[in-house]
């Protein structure tokens, strides 16, 4: 994880809210389990499962892949994905299945794997292919199939290459957002469900890891457009501009707070 300030920035929670929403239109089909607890303490993990309740099809391409139980593995921007990284999250899965109430209730051919990463691994990539002969197939930009393997598994790689239209939620979380028209558009939708805990725990991260960005798309969005709410956490982000030496010593323009407090 990286630093902005004192606090680290809590993408694990940001990434669950945005896999929820990439899923929206499915939500009465879909249970998430967030952060599943496979035993008894400690082994909590930093996995999303999220579990088929009815046997539909996903059209939306990262989730075309998904059969009945779907365990996503998500690393942070500044996170590298290595081999072992990869046994682990199919260890997770072997878990998933072999600890379920009856033997063999999870059929191995049910469980699918995601993993989503910032950069392509290309060790791990050329470590399958030579020591395992297993395959990659691009589907399409920025997502690849890991063939004639047990477990059906993609990778996911959340950059520039990945489809915004299948996944604008997701592309937001980056060490530095400098999409504006991405940001235009998730600030016009935050407004309209600002009560909402996921649009609340992504824009959170945004607040940080984005302020330059975020108080100019509101500033070009105009004092007319922002509710009561929206005022009020306008003004919590400026506080913590205020508070962050690290972001000012990092070229925080002068007169934000000013232009900030002008709109409202």
């Amino acid at each position: 994880m990286i630093k902005v300030g004192e606090e680290k920035i809590k993408w694990h929670p940001a990434f669950a809210a945005a896999i929820q929403l990439e899923f929206k239109e499915y939500k009465e089909h879909l249970d998430y389990k967030i952060e599943h607890q496979l035993t008894e303490e400690p082994l909590r993990i930093d996995i999303v499962v999220i579990k088929k309740i009815d046997d539909i099809e996903i059209d939306k391409t990262i989730g075309k892949i998904f059969r009945k139980y779907n365990v996503m593995e998500y690393k942070s921007p500044t996170d590298y994905f290595s081999i072992d990284d990869y046994y682990k999250v199919k260890a997770y899965a072997y878990l998933y299945k072999v600890l379920a109430e009856k033997t063999n209730s999870i059929n191995i051919e049910e469980i699918t794997i995601s993993i989503v990463v910032n950069k392509y691994p290309n060790k791990l990539i050329k470590y399958l292919k030579e020591k395992q002969k297993i395959n990659t197939r691009q589907i399409e930009k920025g997502i690849y199939y890991i063939e004639n393997t047990d477990i059906k598994t993609q990778i996911i790689v959340n950059n520039k290459d990945l489809n915004e239209k299948e996944s604008e939620y997701l592309k937001l979380l980056q060490t530095k957002q400098e999409d504006k028209e991405l940001l235009e558009r998730w600030i016009n939708e935050y407004t309209k469900n600002i009560k909402n805990p996921l649009y609340s725990t992504i824009m959170n991260v945004l607040t940080e890891i984005s302020s330059n960005s975020m108080m100019e798309v509101y500033k070009n969005m105009g004092a007319e457009q922002l509710s009561e709410e929206n005022k009020e956490f306008l003004l919590n982000m400026i506080g913590k501009l205020q508070l962050d030496k690290k972001l000012r010593e990092e070229g925080i323009e002068e007169g934000i707070e000013k232009t900030a407090r002008e709109m409202i």
